[in-house]
């Protein structure tokens, strides 16, 4: 009983794909990007984070004007 897969060349599988690039080299190239979004992402959180910091100590009532309410005369 003759195999399908006798006319394959030896360093082929049956269903590889012809990638004009090894594998390898655009796994690399996806790295950098992919590594480079982690630190943007992080930044970002770390911004966003001080924000939140900056904007309750306005809340806070430390560096509110203090207002000069008119004495009422009895």
């Amino acid at each position: 009983m003759p195999s399908e897969n006798q006319d394959l060349p030896k360093n082929q599988t049956p269903n590889s794909p012809k990638l004009p690039v090894p594998s390898d080299i655009l796994l690399s190239l996806v790295a950098l990007p992919m590594l480079g979004g982690l630190v943007v992402a992080k930044a970002a959180a770390e911004f966003v984070a001080s924000i939140g910091v900056e904007s309750e100590e306005v809340f806070r009532g430390s560096r509110l004007p203090v207002l000069n309410f008119p004495q009422s005369q009895e």
